[in-house]
């Protein structure tokens, strides 16, 4: 019995690692903040913030990183409100949670102290100062307040320590770090002697600053897509290039896929100078051939950083695209990192934020205001202006989705089936909707990205499309850019179709992971386990475990202990014959 029992335990041990000894996503899966049903949610809720973030980032894993549409801040319309001091620094962290996915900074070339500072001011050497002090600095007829000791690698800590806490493929985006070279220059004059005697530093040890543009990035060098980096991939070749590669390698600037280089380069940001306006002397910074290795430069990364009066014009120009796909294949292939840039004058609207991002712009809030429109008043950039600017960020979802609402009775189907787990395409953008109504479908080029097909006459459930609905070199998908967006928006109108129309994305199988790939596409975040898959994987491990507990109640209740018994009358049995032919009398010799 003792023989049977470890047999079938060995068996069932080896069916439950049978059952377990399957391949699994690498990525630890962390807990996806649930959306609510209630319809007062928007894409201001944390929780449906994540959500709407990470969807835009997973359908953009297989587009170029300079086609990729962020929104960042400018650290100059902070600083300038609340000084440049680490105090000014408390709101980036969550700033960077809520999604600012690009940072621009001023860097001012000291040429008394030959550093790179935050300060646009020189500080009087002649003067004791406190690392953490502020000191009010005057230069060029402005007054600033400065802390002596506050250094880009104040930024770079707050910068490494989100990377850092964000570091899995659940949570992790691609940045941009945007620098504006600047210069506090003095010219050779009668007030030189009098400049140099108040600014040149006594000596080196209390000059506070990075001496080379490489040292302002130091803390985050181990995260940075640097030159080195493009040049490696654009080494490797088109070998192993995909559909999405293969159709941008057209462009003359080829660059590596987000999903390239977040998953196989392990990389999470760049630093590109947007512009130099530093001022040639001979106390002027000289670029070293190592800062060209780290950061790029004008000369190594194309541009476009806009005004919001170019970008206005920009926009122009690519809503006014009608009939050809060629316009959009140019757009996307002539043109990189386009950038758009409010300032004090001109500063974003609602309006105007949401059309930037909708034709392929990155805003970068650089007022130091901005109008609520709820209440048209003016106020400076914190926490307040999130609840209306962040849900016009979206290329893709409409302002507040992803909305979950399946309690709703709106676009219910015929047959009572209701299901808010699939997306389609509306005017304003993706919204939620039943799976179980019929739409018409968004049909993709399998070359060409841009080119879409809407078959008008035939009406599906998003459980009911085939392969077979989209004509030969289409399929059943969804835009993964913003240019993209655009040109099914396009199709739509100009061959008749009506909104919404279902586009391949869903949550059907875990809630707030939205995938592609139809109703049976599974998370990347977490293995899916269904109830018919759930009864296979425990049958045979119950079966096992069942007879086990059929057998010890058999043992235990029928066992009579013959083998004992018997053991027992046979000895008695011998000792007594031989006690009968061997009679002692006293203690045996």
């Amino acid at each position: 019995m003792l023989r049977v029992w470890q047999v079938l335990c060995s068996l069932c041990l080896l069916l439950k690692l049978s059952q377990c000894d399957q391949p699994t996503n690498s990525s630890t899966f962390l807990s996806a903040s649930s959306s609510s049903n209630s319809s007062t949610n928007s894409s201001t809720n944390p929780q449906i913030l994540d959500v709407a973030i990470r969807t835009q980032r997973d359908v953009s894993r297989p587009i170029p990183i300079d086609q990729l549409t962020v929104a960042g801040l400018s650290l100059n319309s902070l600083f300038e409100v609340g000084g440049y001091t680490q105090e000014s620094l408390g709101n980036l962290s969550s700033l960077l949670y809520n999604g600012t996915q690009a940072i621009m900074v001023d860097l001012y070339w000291n040429e008394f102290t030959s550093v790179w500072q935050l300060c646009p001011a020189p500080f009087p050497q002649n003067m004791t100062y406190n690392m953490n002090s502020n000191v009010n600095v005057t230069w060029e007829n402005r007054t600033y307040s400065c802390e002596y000791g506050f250094t880009t690698d104040n930024v770079m800590d707050a910068l490494a320590s989100y990377i850092q806490s964000t570091n899995t493929d659940f949570q992790a985006n691609f940045m941009h770090l945007l620098y504006n070279l600047k210069s506090i220059h003095y010219e050779k004059s009668n007030r030189t002697t009098e400049l140099e005697n108040i600014y040149l530093p006594r000596s080196k040890t209390v000059v506070v600053g990075n001496s080379s543009l490489i040292d302002t990035v130091a803390p985050i060098s181990s995260y940075l897509f640097t030159p080195d980096v493009l040049n490696s991939f654009r080494a490797r070749g088109s070998a192993n290039y995909s559909s999405y590669q293969n159709f941008y390698s057209r462009s003359n600037f080829t660059m590596p896929s987000l999903e390239t280089i977040l998953l196989s380069e392990y990389k999470r940001l760049l630093v590109n100078i947007v512009s130099d306006d530093t001022v040639q002397s001979r106390r002027s910074y000289e670029i070293s051939d190592q800062d060209r290795r780290i950061l790029f430069f004008e000369d190594t990364l194309p541009i476009d950083a806009m005004n919001t009066t170019t970008a206005d014009n920009y926009c122009n120009q690519v809503f006014s695209y009608r009939n050809t796909v060629e316009d959009f294949d140019n757009q996307t292939l002539s043109t990189h990192f386009r950038y758009a840039i409010d300032n004090d004058n001109e500063p974003f609207t609602t309006q105007s934020l949401r059309r930037y991002v909708r034709c392929g712009l990155s805003p970068i809030f650089n007022s130091t205001s901005y109008q609520v429109p709820a209440t048209n008043q003016s106020i400076s950039q914190n926490k307040e202006i999130v609840k209306d600017y962040i849900p016009q960020l979206f290329w893709s979802w409409a302002p507040g989705q992803p909305l979950v609402a399946e309690n709703s009775t709106a676009n219910r189907s015929s047959s009572g089936n209701v299901a808010y787990k699939c997306v389609y395409m509306t005017p304003d953008g993706w919204e939620i909707g039943n799976c179980y109504t019929e739409h018409q479908i968004a049909c993709k080029n399998l070359t060409a990205p841009n080119d879409w097909y809407i078959p008008i006459h035939e009406r599906r459930t998003y459980f009911d499309v085939d392969r077979n609905d989209c004509p030969p070199g289409f399929n059943f998908s969804l835009p993964r850019s913003s240019i993209e967006m655009l040109a099914l928006h396009n199709a739509i109108q100009q061959q008749g179709a009506t909104f919404p129309v279902w586009i391949d994305l869903n949550d059907i199988t875990v809630e707030t992971c939205f995938v592609s790939g139809g109703p049976y596409a599974e998370c990347p975040y977490q293995r899916t386990v269904t109830t018919t898959k759930f009864v296979k994987m425990i049958a045979p491990s119950s079966i096992v475990a069942l007879v086990i507990l059929i057998l010890i109640f058999l043992e235990k209740t029928l066992r009579k202990d013959h083998l004992q018994a018997n053991r027992k009358k046979y000895w008695k049995k011998k000792i007594s014959e031989h006690y009968s032919k061997h009679e002692y009398e006293g203690v045996p010799s």
